[in-house]
């Protein structure tokens, strides 16, 4: 007969299956319909019930490629821990009744299956591929940590660099899906071919792939001042290496006269605003400065403060407003403590000024979320 203390050594649960041996083809529903149940010992390691699960649910799976996952939380479990030590995954578990642990493919293979076949695809199969990272990536959050954990990000630079427009847009729809969590965005941070091929894209002749890099270094820039360091660094090396002037590639978009897109001005001039408002220190900040005037800043700002008929007018010169404020305060301090004092003013500014408020995590990403909108028309090239 069972004793109270024999029941609480174990824990009866659903079980079920995720058929994800294809990441690029993988169901999001639990496999089967009606869970059938598995008696798990709750101080014993995990990775002693796998294979008994495993034969249970029949799973279409290698035994050595299998985890487990919580389906209520999407939490990994640790095969070399017991239920007992993972207590706080565990704490609400079992409360609903729909509750199950899911055998599925560990993340490490998913990662490496997604990165040779991105590598080892032309045609229709890579399309298809690119297409569908996006959706992976927001399907699966801790996926995208182990993706960036793995040079995911350096596989999706050189498919990037030698791809289509096509393909590119699909990329960077995807870049986007990673920056929105912190582990993908601080991936993205210490990965400056990254930001070299988001700046290279801006001199693109592709206006959506143009637009969607101006988008997703906003968004970068924003983040953190640290990280509109990185992205001077980043720029400055291509910039140096081809004999260009600090930021030539978005001066290039500044200065475009024919049948320009009013709404990469705004975005563009915004890049640059919050480029300033994070850089450190003054004479990095007249080093930028300065090479925008050698390339006619002045000239570019009066045309379209001029010209008539342009969209987003009010937006575009709301931000020449805000670069002439941020040099003007800038040029009225010259300590190290004022210098300091008015680069928090900057920002202050460039806050109450801004299009958007940056008043939590969710604006920042609004960028991001926008760009759903621009990828509707890709979606019809997509041959099913």
């Amino acid at each position: 007969m069972a004793t109270d203390d024999d029941n609480d050594a174990l824990l009866s649960t659903r079980v079920q299956f995720l058929d994800d041996t294809d990441i690029f083809s993988s169901s999001n529903f639990p496999e089967p319909t009606r869970p059938p149940t598995y008696t798990i010992p709750r101080y014993s390691p995990l990775s002693e019930c796998l294979a008994g699960i495993h034969r249970l649910l029949m799973a279409p799976h290698r035994l050595s490629d299998c985890t487990l996952q919580l389906s209520h939380t999407k939490a990994y479990l640790d095969l070399e821990a017991s239920i007992d030590e993972q207590a706080e995954e565990f704490e609400n578990f079992g409360k609903d009744r729909r509750h199950s642990i899911i055998l599925r493919t560990k993340l490490s293979v998913r990662v490496h299956a997604c990165i040779e076949k991105l590598y080892n695809s032309k045609g229709r199969d890579l399309r298809r591929a690119l297409f569908s990272l996006k959706q992976i990536f927001q399907d699966d959050e801790e996926l995208v940590h182990e993706f960036v954990k793995r040079d995911g990000l350096t596989c999706l630079v050189k498919v990037g660099s030698e791809a289509d427009q096509n393909y590119q847009n699909y990329i960077l729809r995807a870049l986007g899906q990673i920056m929105i969590y912190v582990d993908g965005m601080n991936g993205v941070a210490e990965h400056i071919e990254t930001l070299q091929w988001l700046y290279s894209l801006l001199s693109s002749k592709f206006r959506l792939v143009t637009k969607t890099a101006l988008k997703l270094l906003v968004v970068f820039v924003e983040f953190s001042d640290e990280n509109c360091s990185k992205f001077l660094a980043a720029t400055r090396r291509i910039d140096e290496d081809r004999g260009h002037k600090m930021f030539y590639n978005i001066m290039r978009v500044l200065d475009e006269q024919d049948g320009i897109d009013s709404e990469l001005l705004v975005f563009a001039m915004t890049l640059i605003n919050k480029t300033l408002y994070g850089i450190p220190d003054q004479d990095t900040f007249y080093d930028v400065t300065d090479a925008l005037d050698m390339q006619n800043m002045e000239k570019i700002e009066t045309r379209y403060r001029e010209k008539r008929g342009v969209e987003n007018k009010a937006e575009l010169i709301e931000q020449f407003n805000i670069f002439d404020m941020s040099i003007e305060q800038e040029d009225g301090e010259s300590s190290p403590s004022a210098s300091i004092m008015m680069r928090e003013r900057r920002k202050s500014d460039f806050n109450r000024m801004s299009l958007r408020k940056r008043s939590s995590m969710a604006n920042i990403y609004a960028p991001i979320r926008e760009l759903n909108e621009l990828y509707l028309e890709l979606k019809n090239e997509l041959i099913c």
